[in-house]
Parts: structure tokens; sequence; C-alpha cells
């Protein structure tokens, strides 16, 4: 692999420093199996993990795509033919797979039960079941008609893939995908009835995140080895006919139509000019696409240009993605409007 050109550690610097002025704690650039460019700060070490919180989301894309290749799941599949807590509300019962992954069920999210909640220590959790408490929730919108970012859909999806593993869905998708990539995580939370919070859950490094970049990025392959079969991770970047900017799990560089209700899009993920939306990054690629968490926790993939972008930081207002791209692939800010 061909060491990074004069003009490309200039970009990674100047996408570094900015990121670290925003409470970043590590930025790495892996261009095919290598790393280019690695950087910590503000405390951080290589060996340090981080929460990834909402980071944690891309790996339920993941778990679904394992189960399918294991002839458990179907995307099209009703929910309600696993989960008879679905069968008795008409709209439940057409809730699909699909629908929970790309966040369109038009489930209540229960932001205090589900998430708030879960952040505790088990032993102070008021909700002591998240995956029997996501059961119970009403609709707000017909499904598939509304994205709607939040827990719910993916406390559901881990009630139905412990009913159908009958064992845990974490245990699963270690033993299926992890393990075999060497991805190893410091914590994962649980909630204090055993579930993995599979929207919020893993803490891990950089290095280890950036494994699971390659897998996404090579569809399923790592390091010469068939993971998962081809256009099953693939199919986590086919944006929802209810939102332009979002997969299965994961976020995709796109503009949004200015009907699209962005409620519970991340402001910092979103440049802004007039009606028009953009996710990510205006100047950048089309088929870049990104897992994201609170506090700028960031696993970007770039495909045609076999890169995997990680970055970890804490709060800080100022981070936005279309500064922080806008550095790295171009050596300047695509942010318009702030």
């Amino acid at each position: 692999m061909a060491e990074p050109s004069k003009d490309e550690v200039a970009r990674f610097e100047a996408a570094d420093a900015y990121a670290e002025q925003a409470g970043g704690f590590a930025l790495l650039v892996l261009r095919g199996d290598e790393i280019v460019f690695e950087s910590y700060h503000n405390g951080y070490k290589q060996d340090s993990p981080h929460h990834l919180y909402s980071g944690t989301k891309s790996f339920a894309c993941a778990l679904a795509a394992a189960a399918i290749a294991d002839g458990i799941l179907r995307l099209d599949e009703p929910v309600a033919d696993t989960l008879p807590e679905f069968r008795a509300d008409p709209r439940k019962a057409r809730i699909t797979v699909e629908q929970l992954l790309d966040f369109s069920s038009g489930l209540e999210t229960s932001f205090r039960d589900l998430t708030l909640d879960g952040l505790l220590k088990p032993e102070r959790q008021r909700v002591r079941d998240k995956y029997a408490r996501s059961l119970e929730l009403g609709l707000t919108s017909d499904p598939g008609a509304r994205f709607v970012y939040g827990s719910s859909h993916l406390m559901v999806f881990g009630a139905l893939m412990k009913a159908k593993l009958k064992s845990s869905p974490l245990a699963f998708l270690k033993r299926r995908v992890l393990d075999r990539i060497g991805f190893q995580y410091a914590g994962w939370a649980h909630d204090a009835s055993g579930n993995p919070a599979l929207p919020y859950g893993v803490w891990t490094t950089a290095r280890q995140w950036a494994r699971f970049g390659v897998l996404l990025r090579d569809d399923g392959r790592f390091e010469g080895n068939v993971i998962l079969p081809p256009g099953l991770l693939s199919r986590c970047r086919r944006p929802s006919p209810a939102m332009a900017g979002y997969g299965l799990t994961l976020w995709l560089n796109a503009p949004m139509d200015p009907n699209t209700d962005i409620s519970g899009v991340p402001k910092r993920l979103m440049r802004m000019r007039g009606s028009e939306r953009q996710l990510l990054d205006p100047g950048g690629p089309e088929d870049l696409f990104a897992a994201a968490g609170f506090d700028g926790q960031r696993l970007y993939v770039l495909p045609r240009a076999n890169l995997v972008v990680v970055r970890l930081g804490t709060e800080d207002r100022t981070f936005r993605d279309c500064d922080f791209l806008g550095l790295l692939l171009r050596g300047a800010s695509s942010c318009v409007s702030r």
C-alpha cells in the first residue's frame, strides 16, 4: 500500500486539528487494510475503549445479514409472525423486519424508558426489561410512512432475534460475525433483565471499530475471507421510501426531500441551505455512508476510495460532519450555513 501523499497528510492533519479542537479523542484513517493516519488527543490512547452510543446501531444490520444468510430471517417478513404481541393491532401486524431496521416502523420512540433509562447501570434502571417494554408501544404513524429516529425499533428487533434464536442476539452476532473479524469490545450495555442494548450499547476502540468498517466497506469480506455473502451488507446502504438519507441503520451521503420530517435527524449530520438539506458531505462521493453516535462518534466508509475513517470524541457543539469531511477529503469545509 502506497504511503499517503503530502497533500493527503496535510488534509488528514487539518481534519485532525479540527476534530481535536471540537473535543476529539481519536482519528484513524484506514486505506485498504493499512492505517495511513492515526492520532489521539485529550488523554485518549490507542487502547482506550470509548462508548459509541448510537454508533452501535450499525451492528444490527450485520446481525440481520448473518441471520438472513443462515435462513433465520427475511427482511420482508412481518414481525408479528414471530412476536404474538404485534398480532392484536392491525397496523402493528403489518410492521416488517425491514421497517424496524430503516426506522419507518411507526413505533413510538419512548426515549425516556428505552434510551435514557438504558444508559444507567442495570441496578439503577427503572424499566428492567427494555425488550418487553418495546413490545407494548403504540404507533405514531402507519408502518413505512415516516422515518423516526429512536431506540424502539432496534429494541423490538432485539426481542425478535431473541425469540428466533432462543438465546442472546449479541451472542449470535459475536459468534457469527465479530469473532470472525477479530473485533473485540470492552463492554456492551444490557438492561436489568440481561438484554443487550442494540441501539447504543457497545464500548470499543478506534482500531476495533475500523475493523467493522472494513467488513461494511468490502460487503462482507474481511482479509480475503467471506464472512457474509455478497450483497447482504451492501443492502444496508439502500435508502427507504420514507428517508433518502438512511438505509438499514446507516446514514447515507444523500440530499433529502424538503418535505422529509427531520425532527429526529441530528443537526450536525446535515448541511442546510434554504430548503436544501444534505446529509454528511455535499462535496463528497455518493457512496459515502456512516454510523453515527452521540458526542460525535463517527465511522465513515468510502467503498470506491477504499477508505474507512473513525472519529471518536466528546460533546462539542462546534463539530459538523460537513466541516470535518470537507477538510479530510478536499482540504476545505463543505458547510455553507450553520
